[in-house]
């Protein structure tokens, strides 16, 4: 097995936890990749690109699906009025759906790590 090429300063021992079936699966892949497992373990954390929250996700797809939910409510509207469309009401329900937006591309630009209101 290949140990890490590049050993700018001296390593030290660590331990980690991980259960039969997973170090297994460590094992062979680092046999896979011809390396050993200290060196692919390291390899494969330094490689990984930053990483994000899968509550970050999930909050940005509950606000999509709102905002989405919001705009079927008013095409479901508009569709089923046969007279003028009550103007306020409209002009309302555009609001809303202009300030869920706004809030999605807030939680968007703070990259997760603010809580959005509002679900």
């Amino acid at each position: 097995m290949g140990h890490r090429r590049n050993r700018e300063s001296e390593t030290r021992p660590r331990r980690i936890h991980a259960t039969n079936g997973e170090w297994q699966c460590v094992r062979e892949k680092a046999e896979t990749a011809g390396l050993s497992i200290s060196a692919y373990l390291v390899d494969a954390a330094l490689a990984r690109s930053e990483y994000t929250s899968r509550r970050f996700e999930v909050d940005v797809i509950r606000l999509l699906t709102v905002s989405q939910q919001a705009l079927s409510e008013i095409s479901d509207s508009i569709a089923g009025r046969e007279a003028a469309l009550d103007q306020l009401q409209l002009a309302d329900a555009l609001d809303r759906v202009a300030a869920r937006i706004e809030e999605i591309a807030a939680a968007v630009a703070d990259g997760g790590s603010g809580r959005s209101g509002g679900r």
